[in-house]
């Protein structure tokens, strides 16, 4: 009996860890990701509002925002990649402004200075999906 009490504990234990690192793995901050492009300049309770600054080529790995406004200072031309391998470019120019639901992707810089800032609503993360 204690030995079965013991293999129980054990397999929960297990599940337990596996799915905590799974959901660990799943969240891709861009700021932790890629620290060297994507700068916090603001947080509060509300927003964390981000910089992100590259050129030359620059690539970024797979990494995800939460729910965001995007707005480009900068001419460049990006090329996404989701998780799913799909690939699209991105042309922005200053002035574009983009909202994004939960994004997840890489890039690469392919031509241009990439300036940008963004918002990330922390309301709309706690909000369900529609």
């Amino acid at each position: 009996m204690r030995r079965l009490i013991g293999l129980l504990l054990a397999f929960i234990l297990g599940v337990g860890l596996t799915t905590a690192l799974a959901q660990k793995v799943k969240v891709k901050d861009a700021v932790v990701v890629d620290p060297d492009v994507h700068n916090v300049v603001l947080e509060n309770k509300h927003v964390r509002v981000f910089e992100a600054r590259a050129g030359g080529g620059a690539k970024s790995p797979m990494h995800s925002h939460p729910p965001f406004v995007l707005a480009s200072l900068g001419s460049a031309r990006v090329k996404l990649t989701l998780p799913d391998g799909s690939k699209q470019i991105l042309d922005l120019r200053p002035g574009t402004v983009l909202w994004l639901e939960n994004a997840e992707h890489s890039w690469e810089l392919l031509a241009g200075n990439l300036h940008v800032i963004g918002v990330e609503v922390k309301s709309a993360q706690a909000a369900p999906a529609k």
